[in-house]
């Protein structure tokens, strides 16, 4: 298991995930959308694994 967190601009958070998600990668947990402080950033944990190879 990979523990990631992953910040920037929301629609850019939310298109890396799904790239993540496309690319091989089982989502254990995701989290919400946390905003940063005083900025346009968020931030979203995730925690992840690599699918099986056959």
């Amino acid at each position: 298991m990979i523990k990631l967190r992953i910040q920037g601009l929301p629609d850019e958070v939310e298109k890396f995930s799904e790239q993540l998600k496309k690319g091989g990668y089982h989502f254990l947990m995701e989290s919400d959308d946390y905003p940063n402080r005083n900025s346009e950033y968020v931030r979203r944990y995730v925690e992840i694994r690599l699918k099986e190879q056959d």
